[in-house]
């Protein structure tokens, strides 16, 4: 009898240590379970997307150089163009407005100079690095998406000098508008994107030290669905 009671205890205690083992681990499942749901929920809302445009900008207040004041841009302007892209990441939604960072690139060569007489491809470059924020606007037209972005960061450029491929170093700010058509679930028509601001010379260099920038750029984005 002793015997039989002893292994009835036994069980009985297996049986509890089991329930309260599968009870403690249905909690971690369904913990880890939330924090999955509520991980991926914060992903959904969230958007990444990449770009890629045609640019095309004016640097205003270019000293001309050239002993004869015969630069071949005249008016102190250089309009240098061509391939700008960069990435963003929308991250918090208020209202109608949702919030995110950007980040962005510029590689702009021009065919003129407002420093010197250089004419030719490559006769002005201008290449840049900005990061930003951004905010877009939801629009009661739902494949419409107009944004705007303030941004800063580094330039390089040989705007301001008569020597060829001599680089000055700059601090460049833009604020920038546009307008996005979405096409596709993951494709937009960027259809046009103004931008104003301007570049500080940060060290040595000759010519202005400010300029002032415009910018008119077209292009695509990819983004999450």
């Amino acid at each position: 009898m002793l015997g039989w009671a002893l292994s009835r205890y036994r069980a009985r205690a297996a049986g509890a240590g089991l329930g309260r083992i599968g009870s403690m681990s249905f909690r971690k499942v369904l913990f880890f379970g939330a924090a999955l749901v509520f991980g991926l929920a914060g992903t959904a809302n969230a958007q990444f997307g990449l770009y890629g445009m045609y640019a095309g900008t004016e640097v205003s207040g270019v000293t001309c150089l050239d002993p004869q004041g015969l630069c071949s841009a005249a008016n102190g302007d250089v309009k240098p163009f061509g391939a700008a892209g960069g990435v963003y990441y929308d991250f918090k939604t208020y209202g109608p407005v949702r919030l995110g960072f950007d980040l962005r690139a510029d590689l702009l060569h021009a065919s003129k100079s407002a420093s010197s007489r250089t004419g030719g491809v490559g006769a002005a470059r201008a290449h840049d690095a900005l990061g930003g924020v951004r905010a877009t606007f939801h629009t009661p037209v739902s494949y419409l998406r107009p944004y705007v972005q303030a941004s800063m960061g580094w330039a390089s450029s040989d705007v301001t000098e008569p020597n060829v491929e001599t680089y000055d170093n700059f601090l460049q700010y833009q604020v920038f508008a546009g307008l996005d058509v979405r096409v596709f679930p993951i494709l937009d028509v960027r259809v046009i994107e103004l931008g104003i601001g301007g570049m500080d010379r940060v060290g040595t260099g000759l010519g202005a030290s400010s300029l002032g920038v415009k910018s008119i750029s077209a292009g695509i984005v990819f983004h999450l669905p």
